[in-house]
């Protein structure tokens, strides 16, 4: 069978093309660049394209997986409607996962990801809730916590604040991350097919209240 997967929840848009076969899962083409909300013009053309270099059509998908966030709106936005739409289409099943899914694959670190210029969400383990954290605060919740490495998708203004902590950035590319949680799932079934995945988006820049949990849904 053939499966997309989709990410624009992230400040790097990420599309990939697999074949799985007798559960082994093999990357046939990707693409990524850095999402700067021209995802509306730029994704649709990107997946044609992504298809059309294996001579695959949309009706040969049996799968698709997309990041359904924390994300920004607009990316996010695209995204979500596009898996969407194509699994809507071709009778294929859709298969949503968090930002928190994707960035907990690729390291044992806790995870900081970005909820606007004034705050971060943190991500201790994929098993517990996710923090929004308030930026002037994040340092000593991370030194009361005991975090010294941590790693996620945060911008380099914030980065900087980091005091104490040493950041470890993520190299893994979209595809190579995919591949290892499409055939994770294949054999443990860790996320369920829906009819619809919704949205998760980030709070807006003005946090001002530190340590609200999120709810993933």
């Amino acid at each position: 069978m053939f499966v997309l997967a989709i990410n624009t929840a992230s400040s790097k848009t990420g599309i990939a093309l697999f074949e799985v076969k007798n559960s082994v899962v093999k990357v046939l083409v990707k693409n990524s660049w850095p999402a700067k909300n021209n995802e509306a013009e730029k994704l649709m053309p990107a997946i044609d394209q992504l298809l059309k270099k294996k001579k695959k059509t949309y009706e040969d998908l049996a799968q698709v997986y997309v990041i359904k966030g924390p994300g920004t709106f607009t990316g996010l936005r695209i995204g979500i409607t596009v898996a969407n739409t194509i699994s809507a289409l071709v009778k294929a099943e859709l298969i949503g996962l968090t930002t928190f899914d994707f960035l907990h694959t690729q390291t044992n670190n806790p995870i900081l990801l970005f909820a606007g210029k004034g705050g971060v969400f943190l991500s201790e383990k994929i098993s517990k809730k996710p923090e929004l954290i308030n930026l002037p605060e994040l340092n000593g919740i991370l030194k009361k916590k005991k975090i010294v490495n941590i790693s996620g998708d945060i911008i380099k203004e914030q980065i900087a604040v980091l005091k104490g902590v040493k950041f470890e950035k993520l190299e893994n590319d979209f595809a190579a991350v995919m591949k290892n949680i499409i055939a994770k799932n294949l054999k443990k079934k860790l996320y369920k097919p829906v009819k619809l995945v919704k949205p998760v988006y980030i709070k807006g820049p003005n946090i001002s209240i530190s340590k609200k949990q999120i709810i993933l849904k």
